[in-house]
């Protein structure tokens, strides 16, 4: 009998994950954390699946339970909120989110993110700001990919 290694296990469902098989990730991902329970790319990944399958509560769980290992991570805290937006928490999806922002402001998700809470709280001067702010740092960011690839810009 064959039998999975972790590596093998996360491997399979990593690549459930992107071909959108929820479930079969999900399965995966848990069988994962059953052997490595801080295992942080299966709960961030199985916390992306549940996400995805629009089971927040869940999504929630595990993002948390990921933060609890990487506090520093705008990335989890930005998951985060979203699960809390998911489940219509404003109040809680607007304080991940602008933890995320504070740790790291140069993260254009966090602030198109906010921007949804924001104008949900019809905040819609502030919810304009952080539109503005994640557009111009996607633009930022994207043009410096592209000059590392060698396409240089002309600032008009």
């Amino acid at each position: 009998m064959f039998v999975k290694t972790i590596e093998d296990l996360l491997l399979s469902a990593k690549e459930a994950l992107v071909q959108k098989n929820l479930v079969l990730s999900i399965e995966l991902f848990s069988e994962v954390l059953e052997h490595d329970p801080d295992n942080i790319v299966a709960l961030i990944s199985r916390g992306t699946a549940y996400f995805s399958n629009q089971d927040f509560q869940l999504a929630l769980q595990d993002f948390t339970s990921a933060i609890n290992l990487k506090p520093e991570s705008a990335k989890l805290y930005c998951s985060r909120g979203n699960a809390w937006l998911g489940l219509k928490q404003n109040d809680s999806a607007l304080n991940d989110l602008n933890k995320a922002v504070e740790l790291d402001p140069h993260y254009p998700t966090a602030y198109f993110s906010r921007c949804e809470v924001l104008e949900r709280m019809d905040e819609t001067e502030q919810a304009d700001k952080d539109r503005e702010t994640g557009e111009r740092l996607q633009k930022q960011i994207s043009q410096a990919y592209l000059e590392s690839q060698g396409i240089e810009f002309q600032n008009l």
